[in-house]
């Protein structure tokens, strides 16, 4: 007997297919209301916004600003000035593509009896599209347009500027992010506390002292966040940046600014970052110290001096039947972490930039065909996918000329380039890390090494070095001649044989190296051969017979060295050290510590424990600038152990 299905599930079946086709048919109207609304929006705000503010290009057009310097002939005469992608896009405002920014009108320079952070006002659409869903719109709305004047720079490169507001009493007070630097008073007259506060508004390529006219994108708990709309009153360190990708690229945030301005930043910088610690006899003049922090050291190659570049690229997309394209090889915005397409990078040796432009037109002709991307899983996908592939990485690393006196760039991580220093050659892998500007590299050296080979302060030279986070042994080796015995460590094991590979290719006997993390030349310290303390040499044989001369050598462990005479450099990655190779560095009590850091906020955390638990004073501080028209600055301070008088 064959089974039918009964009419109930027959009833049941037929209800589903009509609430299905029902549901399909309001999805439908839905998505035509939406965009029905979303044209109506984009034209009445077209409407709006012509009469309500000045509409200017998107943000690789010029903008101009109203010059009232001192050295300005007239107070309202414009000067036109190219900051290029000053009008920072949101990442809600890059997914929506604007084709317009909004700026503000500013008919003339603000009364310098007037307080320079009044707000200007803008009309504001809050059902605009590009509008965040969960923008927070407190203190200011979307896109509100605001006048202030920057008194400090954050570590970031962003400007700081503040601007009255009236006072919550549910609101917390003001609160500078973590990462800004020094907080300066506000021009003009003096606001009533109770009444009003100041609120931090941050914006990027800005100089100090510059009153600027911003759009607020993002408001956080105690501080916003602004785009550069125009520069109203620039500074006298304001220059022209060379690249034309200046503030669209994220690689580069102080290229606006003159040298001079950026270093004495960079000086402030690691101050702020000291006196933020509040180590004890340090900075106050109750302690009787203050921070004398050396002015900022380099030299005069500021563009063209940086030896390795990393560009990247997306996997090319599918245009059509087996039609792809490769969109930008490059860096990241300074806005996001999209990419912008960076033909040639003017921090680069020309060297890099000559191979760089080969390898993108070559690129641009393997995308065509495919060729960049992976092989496709069978599995039916839409036209204009990646077809699963992912992009990647480029290098471009200048190594030392070749035999012939050509210039080398390697761009395998896995080949082997050499780099001469102070005379000393270093080979390394190219993926390896080492660091990209050769011009500034032997001041570094050379600092290290005078402050590891002074006498202490009982008037001995120091004897042993211990180089932690040692890589391919740059500094040991540069100090190897003043010391009777070198130790270093370094967790890539690669980095250790190249370590001793160098050693040996400079004829240098004194150096030990040993892959293990820092911790571990303290908790399993290695044993080194040195000579015997009575130093004679030990023969046999006729006494004439030289060839049978031999040294009389004694194994030592690393915690043996005499403290009084051990210098130990650290020179960390830019998280700092960690806890336990501290604790353990207090214990060890080595009369000498050279502390190189390429993140001055973690040695200034790293400094507080050395002083206040170790027992160490600070000797000097000194910035180097490692990287020109970067927020980036290496900073060097030397510790000195205290004995009791």
């Amino acid at each position: 007997m064959t089974n039918h299905p009964s009419r109930a599930s027959k009833r049941r079946s037929l209800s589903i297919s009509n609430w299905s086709k029902a549901l399909l048919l309001a999805m439908m109207i839905l998505t035509i209301m939406t965009r029905t609304t979303t044209a109506f929006q984009r034209s009445w705000m077209a409407s709006v916004g012509r009469k309500a503010v000045v509409m200017r290009g998107p943000p690789s057009t010029s903008i101009s600003y109203l010059s009232s310097s001192p050295s300005s002939s007239s107070s309202s005469s414009k000067t036109s000035t190219r900051i290029v992608g000053a009008t920072r896009i949101s990442f809600q405002q890059q997914r929506n593509k604007p084709t317009t920014a909004l700026f503000s009108s500013v008919a003339s320079s603000p009364d310098e009896n007037t307080l320079s952070t009044t707000t200007t006002t803008t009309a504001v659409d809050k059902s605009a599209p590009g509008r965040p869903k969960r923008f927070v719109a407190k203190p200011f709305e979307y896109h509100q347009v605001i006048t202030i004047r920057i008194d400090s720079l954050t570590n970031m490169g962003w400007g700081i500027g503040r601007v009255a507001i009236e006072d919550d009493a549910d609101e917390s007070k003001e609160e500078v992010p973590a990462e800004s630097s020094s907080t300066s008073s506000t021009e003009g007259p003096e606001v009533d506390a109770a009444a009003s506060r100041l609120w931090v508004v941050m914006v990027p390529h800005v100089v100090v002292g510059e009153l600027v006219s911003v759009r607020i994108f993002r408001n956080q708990k105690n501080y916003s966040e602004a785009d550069l709309m125009e520069v109203l009153e620039p500074s006298p360190h304001r220059v022209e940046p060379k690249c034309p990708l200046a503030g669209t690229c994220g690689g580069c945030q102080y290229q606006h600014m003159s040298l001079e301005a950026q270093r004495e930043w960079k000086t402030k910088h690691v101050e702020e970052v000291l006196s933020q610690q509040q180590i004890q006899g340090y900075g106050s003049a109750d302690y009787g110290k203050t921070w004398e922090v050396s002015p900022t050291i380099g030299t005069d190659k500021v563009y063209g001096y940086r030896s390795k570049i990393t560009p990247h690229y997306q996997a090319p997309r599918e245009i059509g039947l087996d039609e792809y394209q490769l969109e930008e090889i490059g860096f990241q915005r300074s806005s996001n972490r999209n990419l912008v397409d960076v033909e040639e990078c003017p921090i680069a040796t020309t060297e890099i930039n000559a191979k760089y432009k080969e390898v993108r037109t070559l690129l641009h002709e393997k995308a065509k065909t495919g060729e960049l991307n992976k092989p496709k899983k069978k599995k039916r996908r839409r036209r204009g996918s990646r077809g699963g592939a992912t992009g990647a990485t480029l290098l471009f690393r200048h190594a030392d000329d070749d035999e012939s006196g050509n210039p080398v760039v390697v761009t395998d991580p896995k080949e082997y380039m050499t780099t001469t220093v102070k005379g000393l050659k270093f080979r390394y892998l190219a993926g390896n890390f080492f660091q990209v500007n050769n011009y500034v590299i032997p001041l570094m050296v050379d600092a290290v090494v005078k402050a590891a080979t002074q006498p202490t302060k009982k008037g001995s030279s120091p004897s042993y070095l211990l180089d932690c986070y040692c890589g391919s042994g740059l500094f040991a080796l540069s100090a190897a001649s003043s010391f009777d015995a070198c130790v270093g460590i370094e967790v890539n094991d690669k980095a250790i044989e190249e370590a001793y590979v160098n050693a040996e290719y400079n004829n240098i006997s004194n150096c030990h190296f040993v892959a293990a993390s820092a911790e571990a030349i303290f908790t399993s310290p290695p044993k080194v051969e040195l000579p015997s303390e009575d130093g004679e040499p030990s023969q046999s044989g006729d006494d004439s017979d030289t060839e049978n001369t031999t040294i009389v050598k004694q194994e030592i462990a690393v915690n043996e060295f005499p403290r009084d005479q051990t210098v130990v450099v650290v020179d960390p990655p830019r998280k700092g050290c960690s806890e336990e190779f501290l604790k353990q560095l207090y214990d060890y009590s080595p009369e000498r510590i050279v502390y190189m850091s390429c993140g001055p906020a973690t040695q200034a955390r790293d400094a507080k424990g050395i002083v206040e638990i170790g027992g160490y004073e600070i000797v000097s501080v000194q910035p180097f600038d490692l990287f020109p028209q970067t927020k980036h600055v290496e900073s060097l301070i030397v510790f000195e152990k205290k004995h009791e008088q």
